[in-house]
């Protein structure tokens, strides 16, 4: 709704109306998957709500609920790790796997190199993004206004078929790795016991080395990623 309020233009206010309609297309599907895989709903249970017929249900989210129940399969064996962005950057456009060039993004890329997995990067303006996608510079921190919010990064991580997997670790700090446990309560936090960054460049030195570090959950790091 706030992009349709913001709009300047009738084309601004289509724009925003087209998002806001696959907005609620995506939502409208994934709860009806939910439903249908977490609650024991049937299609004509689905259907009813939406004021459809059982067989209209079926052929709309027979497809996405057989995906979902695969990928949820599969996702049990996937290794994910997500890195915070950060704040300095480069001044131009690039693949996110490059614009970070600080030199704690950097420890938590060696370390994130060293456990192994899938790597996403967590950006406080794009949310979960793979290395090679072409992001603009920005100053933005998560929990600042305009930052991604959770409802946006769950629908990522679902459109990435990243959203059941089974081993998940997050190098940041306090207010990333929060939204990250939003997603993935059994995320691991190996930064959660290093208060400072003097601490959690030398946590991220020693998994870089392979070395074990403890993980302690629900103990919050200090914010050093934007």
């Amino acid at each position: 709704m706030a992009d349709l309020s913001a709009a300047r233009t009738p084309s601004e206010a289509l724009a925003a109306i087209a998002r806001l309609e696959v907005a609620a297309r995506e939502a409208r599907e994934w709860l009806a998957v939910d439903l249908v895989l977490d609650e024991g709903w049937s299609y004509a249970d689905v259907a009813r709500p939406l004021g459809i017929t059982r067989q209209a249900a079926s052929k709309a989210y027979a497809d996405p609920v057989s995906t979902r129940m695969r990928r949820t399969v599969l996702g049990r064996a996937e290794t994910l790790v997500i890195v915070g962005c950060g704040g300095a950057k480069l001044d131009r456009p690039a693949p996110a796997g490059r614009m970070y060039t600080g030199s704690y993004h950097q420890a938590c890329r060696r370390a994130a190199d060293r456990l192994g997995g899938r790597l996403l990067i967590l950006s406080a303006r794009y949310g979960l993004i793979t290395p090679d996608t072409w992001i603009e510079p920005y100053e933005l921190r998560m929990g600042q206004t305009g930052a991604v919010t959770v409802p946006i990064l769950r629908a990522q991580a679902r459109r990435l078929g990243m959203d059941s997997a089974g081993t998940v670790t997050v190098l940041a700090g306090r207010d990333y790795a929060d939204a990250v446990s939003a997603i993935w309560p059994h995320a691991a936090r190996p930064l959660d016991t290093a208060r400072g960054i003097g601490p959690q460049m030398a946590a991220l030195a020693e998994l870089a080395r392979g070395t074990t570090t403890q993980v302690a959950p629900g103990i919050g790091a200090d914010r050093s990623a934007a």
